[in-house]
């Protein structure tokens, strides 16, 4: 008989909390300390209260091979982290090969954690939780989807759920797919709830792609042997990254914290000579607590698009053909003006 029983036969109740981390992105190619600072965030989450159980949910490295310094960073953290039941999904980055084996990097660890490379289930807090790692093949998910009884920790995402930014994920996947089962998903960047499935988000931003957004740490509450409560904790400390224009610039700072963060900053500008952007970007710096400032500039000028629709299969560009094209522009130059730039476009080439 197991423990969990006993305690349940003999009246007492038991309490165990999961903590669920995912695409921690693990990369030394980036900025200075990045790394460094990665392994320290991690730590400390986990540390701060240390739970009985710790999942990761895929995409420990940022690359399919990681580099050495990647694999003994992940090795740090696992030997610094305070808990005693570490499991770890395997995710795509995680994976050697992207030909649907599932052989995985992370089998390096199987001597400090549980390696789940295939779906599989496990016995965590007195319940079952169906494991299903990331695969190549949607109809895969799909097969061990639709067959889970158990709450599910999964690497992938659905049809519809929002990628970073306004970006909706495309997948074979459906919504349909999980009926009413409990699921914590790792793989998408950008934490939201969708009823009965959590997509967690990543711990930290991993790049501008995930610039100016609240990060957050999941739990699981399981209180004899039923899930009573899925914790959902802002972080405010780690990696992040700030997108906002010289004007913006102080009230991001009293909006984001620079100084609790490692802060890579992209300030946006219109137009600046060379010397006049170092001579800002010392000026920034040493008012501001930032691990690294980058100078970007805005287009001027609007876009140049155009609303030429053809009515037909084009399979070469004629005279004919770009003609339609300019005179659907949508641009503040005049046609002429469209030419002109074309032949000089043209000259260059020749």
């Amino acid at each position: 008989m197991n423990y969990y029983n006993m305690t349940k036969l003999n009246g007492i109740s038991r309490t165990s909390r999961i903590v669920l981390l995912t695409d921690l992105h693990l990369r030394s190619d980036y900025f200075p300390g990045f790394l460094e600072k990665q392994i320290e965030t991690i730590v400390r989450l986990v540390n701060k209260k240390p739970p009985e159980y710790l999942v990761f949910l895929g995409d420990i490295f940022d690359k399919r091979n990681p580099r050495g310094e990647e694999l003994l960073a992940f090795d740090t953290i696992l030997s610094k982290i305070k808990c005693p039941n570490i499991y770890i999904l395997r995710g795509n980055h995680d994976t050697i090969r992207k030909d649907g084996t599932s052989s995985t990097t992370l089998s390096l660890y199987k001597d400090k954690a549980r390696i789940i490379s295939d779906s599989e289930t496990c016995f965590l807090g007195g319940m079952n939780f169906d494991f299903i790692p990331h695969y190549e093949d949607e109809e895969m998910i799909i097969k061990d989807l639709s067959a889970s009884k158990n709450p599910v920790f999964g690497h992938f995402g659905f049809d519809g759920c929002v990628s970073n930014g306004h970006y909706a994920y495309e997948s074979f996947v459906k919504r349909s797919h999980f009926k009413k089962k409990l699921a914590f998903l790792g793989h998408i960047h950008k934490p939201k709830q969708y009823s009965n499935v959590y997509v967690l988000g990543t711990p930290y931003s991993n790049t501008f792609g995930e610039a100016n957004t609240q990060k957050y740490v999941h739990e699981i509450i399981i209180r004899n042997q039923k899930i009573t409560e899925v914790v959902k904790k802002p972080i405010d400390f780690g990696i992040r990254h700030i997108v906002c224009t010289l004007d913006e610039l102080e009230s991001s700072n009293a909006k984001y914290a620079f100084e609790r963060f490692f802060t890579i900053l992209r300030l946006k500008l219109d137009s600046l000579d060379s010397y006049a952007e170092i001579e800002l970007r010392d000026k920034i710096a040493s008012k501001y607590n930032l691990a690294h400032i980058e100078i970007s500039f805005e287009d001027i000028l609007p876009k140049y698009s155009s609303w030429y629709n053809p009515k037909k299969q084009v399979f070469t560009i004629d005279d004919d053909i770009i003609d339609q094209y300019i005179s659907s522009r949508n641009s503040v130059f005049s046609k002429q003006e469209l030419y002109a730039a074309l032949e000089e476009i043209k000259s260059y080439e020749n």
